[in-house]
């Protein structure tokens, strides 16, 4: 069409030249002479000619820009040259007045091709921006058309919800005959049909679980990529069976992608042909992730309400718990503040619980035991040993005191403390029975020693004499009778060495029971003999090995020490198969520390006390008895083939 209408310009340019032309040279055509000669008006003013041929020149610039300009001007000069050659009588003015002309046509042709170029600028950014104003309006439409989906999905965090609001959006967005979402099953690998829109029970029933990579739902969940049918009957990933049953012509696939995970597949089909424009599969892809981060909310809110189910039973049962609990139960702020305690505390304390609630756990105990509880919340609260066990005194309402146990555990949120949950269980009577048992096993254990004492000074003064005047007496015989026969001779000689023998083990028997130089010497000289008299009678090699300033204990005390290691020496003989054993003495200035170790063959030692006694270790049960009898520690290590190590704490 626009060729047309420059071929008609064209020909209107030539006609207006060849007009000019004829009027130009009119006077010289024999046909045209009497009407020039007749004319009104002065025809020999060619100037005004030269000057109106312009108009032409202007014309083809307008329409052919500056080449057709240029061509018309140069023409119209050659036309205007032979009158200022051949007939002007003023040659030189009318060449001069040509050659102005083509300057001039040549320069108007030039300025009408700048005006034309910015009017074409003009007018491709009156187009630009007319394309833009389209593309923000499609760009603005899309977006309204994604808020509305948005806030479709983001009315619920019902999962059903918000499928059902999605798809009924998608559909009458996408005005869609069909339309389905399919969800991811992780576990089984296999997608699930959920929402259905415009298809039969019967598909819902054969097509409500697919494979990942099965069919064209199972390809866009498997690769995560946007899938676009334009043409369901040239497209051979589709089955007849699907275009003859389900009338599909026309379909696209969405990935559910949420945090880049593919969670799903959303597909919309038309019974008709239809090409989706780019800008729609764009914009079903980006409400396609919407919807995927809708469906993951949904999940997680799902979890979240689960999981708050389970805080609610778990914080029903904590509250069954605590409020039944037969020990008293203090929650208590990490400045001490008592924020909530059950029935056994007010049973224990005397006070109700709007009255513990406006104390501290400070003011409920002595003020001998209120600088324990303080340092309970002064220290590192992240790192202290859960269950850790102090025993201190409580003063309850109407006065009255207790024996407490508090065990104190911390409650932590997101990683820091936020208070401490005190355990206090109530051990007045269990303490007085304790302090009656140590008093009771104190008295047994004093009158052993004491029966002991009596015992060995009776087998000292009494039997071991009668043993020694025997002996004498048998030797007395032996010297004087010189009349007694060879027989007789030898059985009082026999008679004499089992009263020596005899009268040995009665002085040997009576130091076992209680040594004298324990009471009279002191502790280390009873080690030293204990030592000797192991290595002398036994041929065990024993070492005693004195650190420190040596010291007197209570008589107690190192009756105590000494039983303690002549139990563990006693065991060495006995059971160790050791042919050495080295006793330490350590007088600190703060305790005293007796090291009894072997290199025999060891035993393994039961992780409880209670275990000893089935194993049959009951000397190291009595070893430890005596040690917390007088306020010490024992220790016993010991591991097959390495030997065993005893070692005694006793405060000075």
């Amino acid at each position: 069409m626009r060729q047309i209408v420059k071929v008609i310009h064209f020909w209107f340019i030539v006609a207006i030249m060849a007009l000019g032309a004829v009027v130009y040279y009119a006077d010289h055509i024999s046909i045209f002479q009497p009407v020039v000669a007749w004319a009104p008006f002065q025809l020999a003013n060619y100037s005004i000619y030269r000057i109106l041929s312009i108009i032409p020149v202007a014309y083809a610039a307008f329409v052919f820009r500056l080449r057709g300009g240029a061509i018309t001007a140069v023409f119209v000069s050659l036309a205007l040259l032979p009158r200022a050659l051949f007939y002007s009588p003023q040659k030189l003015d009318a060449i001069s007045e040509t050659v102005a002309f083509l300057f001039i046509g040549l320069l108007v042709s030039w300025l009408i091709d700048r005006q034309q170029q910015a009017v074409d600028r003009l007018q491709e950014t009156q187009k630009q921006l007319q394309a833009e104003i389209q593309t923000v309006k499609e760009n603005e439409k899309r977006l309204d058309t994604r808020r509305q989906i948005s806030s479709a999905v983001s009315q619920s965090l019902e999962l059903d919800q918000v499928l059902n609001n999605a798809i009924d959006s998608v559909v009458d967005m996408m005005q869609a005959d069909v339309a389905w979402i399919f969800l991811l099953d992780e576990e089984a690998g296999e997608l699930v049909l959920t929402a259905p829109r415009g298809i039969s029970e019967e598909f819902v029933k054969r097509k409500d679980r697919i494979r990942v990579g099965e069919g064209l739902n199972g390809r866009v969940a498997q690769t995560g990529k946007t899938l676009v049918v334009d043409d369901a009957s040239k497209d051979p990933r589709i089955t007849r069976e699907v275009m003859s049953n389900y009338n599909i012509r026309s379909s696209l696939i969405v990935p559910l992608r949420s945090k880049g995970k593919v969670c799903g597949t959303f597909c919309i089909a038309m019974h008709s042909l239809r090409s989706f424009r780019p800008e729609e599969v764009e914009l079903l892809t980006a409400i396609g992730d919407e919807i995927g981060v809708a469906i993951e909310n949904a999940y997680l809110y799902q979890q979240q309400m689960a999981i708050a189910q389970q805080l609610r039973l778990s914080e029903e049962r904590y509250r069954g718990l605590f409020e039944s609990a037969s020990e008293a139960i203090f929650v208590c702020s990490t400045s001490g503040r008592i924020v909530s305690a059950n029935r056994a505390a007010e049973q224990l304390t005397g006070y109700s619980q709007d009255e513990l609630s406006i104390t501290t756990l400070y003011e409920l105990f002595s003020e001998a035991s209120v600088n324990k509880v303080r340092q309970l919340f002064s220290r590192e609260l992240e790192s202290m040993t859960i269950g850790e066990t102090e025993e201190l005194h409580l003063t309850r309402k109407d006065g009255t005191e207790a024996f407490i146990q508090l065990k104190a555990s911390p409650l932590l949120k997101d990683r820091g403390v936020i208070g401490l949950q005190i355990i206090a269980r109530d051990v007045t009577e269990e303490r007085r029975l304790r302090q009656n048992m140590e008093y009771y096993i104190t008295q047994i254990t004093r009158a052993q020693e004491d029966e002991r004492l009596r015992i060995s000074r009776e087998l000292h003064d009494d039997t071991a004499q009668v043993l020694a005047g025997l002996s004498r007496e048998v030797s007395s015989l032996l010297s004087k009778e010189r009349t007694v026969s060879k027989s007789t001779k030898e059985k009082l000689e026999k008679l004499r060495e089992m009263a020596d023998t005899a009268l040995e083990g009665v002085r040997r028997f009576s130091q076992d029971l209680r040594p004298s130089i324990l009471d009279d010497l002191g502790l280390v000289p009873a080690m030293e003999w204990l030592a000797a008299e192991l290595e002398k009678n036994y041929g065990l090699e024993t070492k005693v090995s004195i650190a420190g300033e040596q010291q007197r204990l209570s008589p107690e005390n190192e009756l105590a020490v000494f039983r303690i290691a002549q139990e563990a020496l006693s065991n060495v003989r006995r059971h160790s198969g050791a042919s050495a054993v080295k006793v330490t003495i350590d007088f600190g200035a703060d305790a005293l520390t007796l090291v009894v170790s072997d290199n025999g063959r060891g035993f393994d030692m039961p992780q409880r006390t209670s275990d000893l006694a089935v194993s049959g270790k009951l000397g190291i049960i009595g070893m430890r008895e005596r040690a917390r009898l007088i306020g010490g520690t024992l220790v016993v290590q010991s591991e097959v083939g390495m030997g065993t190590t005893v070692t005694l704490r006793v405060p000075a």
